[in-house]
């Protein structure tokens, strides 16, 4: 029994190092997800927000309903198409009245619930502080729209990744010792049926 524990027991720390590690990195995303602080503004509307330092995502939300009926699935969105010629948004700082400069960028996507956000526009903010975010429409819509103000969503899951990463090299060195020690007994007792 003593051998067989001396056998595997490298290799199971390494394996629980990665399992706990993972699950730690999955935990701290759902804790510190952008989208779970987001502001949502409707359309049209203002909000003072404070912003801290850092990039951020103005999205675009919508009802997206996906129905599982077996063998047919069906989706269901309803959406504007080309909604950023459809209004205008405008950030500025509270104490200065300086305006922030909004970059096209659609590269961003996220569902919640039942809510899809699609990223319109992204900026910087150098100084943390309030803001006024300001969207209106540039033509009478048929119904409210939502948009929200979201933190770096792509620099939270490259810290998943960091942390998974320091995780497994951690586990490396359990699991290098580990196969060494799984090798040897099992050649031991390779040459102990001959």
């Amino acid at each position: 029994m003593k051998r067989l524990i001396s056998q595997y027991l490298f290799l199971i720390l390494g394996g629980a190092i990665i399992l706990l590690g993972m699950v730690f990195a999955g935990i701290n995303f759902l804790n510190h997800n952008p989208v779970n602080d987001r502001v949502v503004i409707s359309v049209p509307g203002a909000k003072e927000v404070f912003l801290k330092a850092g990039k951020h995502h103005v999205f675009y939300e919508f009802d997206s309903k996906h129905l599982n009926l077996g063998v047919l699935q069906l989706k269901k969105e309803e959406k504007f198409n080309n909604i950023s010629s459809l209004i205008a948004v405008k950030i500025v700082k509270v104490s200065d009245n300086k305006e922030i400069v909004l970059a096209k960028d659609s590269s961003m996507n996220f569902t919640f619930n039942d809510t899809r956000g699609e990223s319109l526009y992204s900026f910087e903010i150098v100084e943390e502080g309030d803001y006024r975010v300001e969207i209106s429409p540039t033509i009478e819509l048929p119904k409210a729209i939502t948009f929200s103000i979201v933190g770096d969503l792509a620099n939270s899951l490259l810290g998943v990744f960091k942390h998974a990463g320091i995780v497994v090299s951690m586990s490396i060195p359990f699991l290098l010792i580990g196969w060494y020690m799984y090798a040897r007994e099992a050649r031991r007792q390779k040459l102990l049926t001959r």
